[in-house]
């Protein structure tokens, strides 16, 4: 059995029309085909996409609280707005939790529906998730407030320092600044991990917010708004004129609520890096070095997008010639443009790969092993385990992932390859991860958007359902001591929810994609390059003899 399996799509391409599900989803024996209950499914899902926007909107028009983060120097006519409430902890952490809860069951739903034959007007589809899009843009961003350390370096870099050289706090001891002193402990002494790319998007955001925090974040909320909207697009465009394929993109891409909140609603710069990478991807059906170009720049936001070209190289194995242009095309761009800001940005982007994120089990395992081994041991076996586990579930999922709904343009077109390959890399390394976000999804959710419907799909929104759910609120409990107060009884909740349930059913999601891939056939080691390699020196050893 090949790597790829038998559902491998290098040699074929799909059908452009829209009358059956088949033509975008591979129907098995046994599935039905029930158009009333798609349709229901799909009215109830629109309704859940709506709502959970409007709760999530909501939850930001009620000004700064657990949830909401504090914006300084507000110009009252211009985004985001909001009132300033001063909500109670719980109603807004309930009303967030309510919202990602629904939207996750909305997704089910969806992809259900689209299953069952649902066929609404793509156009209809495209309104919503560019209409909830454009509504959380213009409330304060939530949850994490890593946007407000992005404005950060911005400010820094717009005074003339080096961000990669500089943390907030260094400039914060020169003197104040109101949008460097409006950061949140424990991130001030920071320095920046992300690529020239973000840094100078974070610069212009900075250069046209001035002195103001809340339009300098704005700034940076419309470049995550404009980037998820051109991804899906960009997405319709690769998967073609089938319908079935496109309404597939909207609703687990551009409308799907769980990246509204997880990267929108935080202002989370990987939609930026992603939208550079589905770039990459367009141009990989007939302009490869260009292709690296680009692949070079989404790196050059943010390095974890190097997936993709993992990705592309593997849908290219068989040329050599083309695999070369894509790595001197990603080396050309990454080198210059690293070598515009210094190495000193590589190196902060390479600091931070032996962390542990609370919600995973690897955080489960490192507190328990602490009790009785050194520190660093425990973290050096937690992360060649990580390693291993992303390679063996790759391999698994290989064998029994289910094919793209991205068209062969031509015959030597990898494209439904390499989305294919995508979406396994981005899957097998979340879940593997020592260091895990809800906001890391978005390159697994895009790639898996462009594929056929599976049981992955449920696998998935149960993940990021879950992971969301727990880093809300997301601050560090030092940054919500000085910007609100918390109650002990939703900090020990949301405590248990990140640290104890989290990594429960995050450990789940890695077993149901394990056994999934095993009761379709999967081995733990397809290749059979050992053995030829073997019986190819035993051959050469007698011909020499």
């Amino acid at each position: 059995m090949s790597a790829e399996g038998p559902m491998s799509t290098g040699e074929t391409g799909q059908a452009s029309n829209d009358e059956s599900v088949a033509d975008a989803v591979e129907q098995k024996p046994e599935d039905v085909v029930d158009r009333k209950s798609g349709d229901r499914d799909g009215r109830r899902a629109v309704g859940l996409y709506l709502i959970s926007t409007i709760l999530i909107v909501a939850a930001g028009l009620l000004g700064p609280s657990v949830v909401v983060l504090t914006l300084t120097n507000r110009h009252t006519w211009l985004p985001s707005y909001w009132f300033n409430t001063k909500p109670n902890d719980w109603l807004v952490t309930l009303m967030v939790y309510v919202a990602i809860l629904l939207g996750g069951y909305g997704v089910y739903l969806a992809t259900r529906a689209l299953k069952n034959g649902w066929a609404p007007r793509v156009q209809r589809l495209v309104a919503l998730g560019i209409g909830t899009t454009a509504a959380i843009t213009l409330v304060p961003p939530m949850a994490s407030g890593d946007v407000l350390i992005y404005a950060a370096y911005g400010r820094i870099m717009s005074l003339g320092g080096n961000p990669y050289t500089t943390a907030p706090a260094d400039t914060i001891r020169l003197g104040y600044d109101p949008v460097i002193a409006a950061t949140e402990r424990p991130w001030q002494g920071a320095k920046s991990v992300y690529g020239p790319i973000a840094t100078w998007i974070q610069w212009f955001s900075s250069w046209v917010g001035g002195d103001s925090m809340q339009l300098t974040v704005w700034m940076l909320q419309l470049s995550v708004a404009i980037s998820l909207v051109v991804t899906g697009v960009l997405l319709m465009k690769l998967v073609g004129p089938n319908l079935v394929s496109r309404r597939r993109v909207v609703m687990l891409g551009l409308a799907n609520p769980l990246l509204l909140w997880t990267v929108l609603a935080g202002a989370h710069n990987d939609a930026i890096a992603v939208m550079f990478a589905v770039i990459a991807l367009v141009l990989f059906r007939r302009h490869i070095f260009w292709a690296g170009i680009m692949l070079g720049v989404a790196g050059c936001t943010k390095l974890s997008i190097g997936l993709v070209g993992v990705a592309m190289l593997w849908s290219l194995r068989a040329d050599r010639r083309r695999m070369i242009m894509l790595c001197l095309g990603a080396a050309i761009s990454m080198v210059g443009l690293y070598a515009v800001v210094g190495l000193e940005a590589l190196q902060q982007a390479r600091s931070n790969s032996s962390f542990i994120s609370t919600g995973t089990p690897h955080k489960v395992l490192l507190s328990f092993f602490d009790l009785f081994l050194p520190g660093a041991l425990v973290r050096t076996v937690l992360a060649i385990a990580a390693w291993v586990g992303l390679i063996v579930v790759a391999i698994l999922l290989s064998q029994v992932f289910p094919k793209s709904l991205v068209p062969q343009a031509h015959p030597e077109d990898r494209t439904p390859d390499a989305i294919r390959y995508t979406a396994i890399y981005a899957i097998a390394w979340l879940v593997t991860a020592m260091y895990s976000l809800p906001w890391y999804d978005i390159i697994a959710w895009v790639a898996l958007a462009a594929v056929a419907a599976s049981k992955v799909d449920k696998l998935m929104v149960i993940r990021t359902t879950m992971l969301a759910i727990a880093y809300v609120p997301g601050r560090d409990p030092n940054a919500r001591q000085v910007a609100v107060s918390l109650s002990d009884s939703l900090e020990w909740f949301s405590t248990r929810l990140r640290d104890t349930i989290c990594p429960v059913v995050e450990l789940g999601v890695l077993i149901g994609l394990i056994v999934w891939a095993r009761r379709g056939g999967a081995q733990w080691w397809p290749y059979d390059w050992p053995k030829r390699k073997s019986k190819a020196v035993t051959e050469k050893a007698r011909a020499g003899s």
